[in-house]
């Protein structure tokens, strides 16, 4: 079980903190040092989303996104998946692909 910086258990956090410090012990960074987690999903969204029901704890159901550089899972219960993201391997993908650029045709 581990816990934050203010004496909480990782368990007791709500979804959005459960991210920010999974994305820190990830990247190996101070929770305050990844950035603003608002920037890229709504907290207080992603929090209501998997708190518990009428019927008890969520089951089913994720939200998946990008956040400091990580992927970043989040599933029906509150669990929380993070994977750094593969930088060499998306801009090897990217140079591969060629970009779609839009054409026209003069009349």
């Amino acid at each position: 079980m581990s816990t934050s910086t203010s004496g909480e258990t990782f368990e007791s956090q709500s979804v959005s903190q459960r991210v920010i410090a999974a994305v820190a012990d990830e990247t190996g960074k101070e929770p305050t040092e990844v950035g603003p987690l608002y920037h890229v999903i709504d907290p207080d969204a992603l929090d209501r989303l998997f708190s518990a029901t009428r019927g008890g704890s969520r089951t089913r159901g994720y939200v998946e996104f990008t956040f400091a550089g990580c992927n970043v899972v989040v599933r029906g219960a509150g669990d929380v998946e993070v994977s750094e993201r593969d930088l060499t391997a998306e801009l090897a993908d990217d140079t591969e692909s060629p970009a779609r650029v839009g054409s026209y045709e003069e009349a």
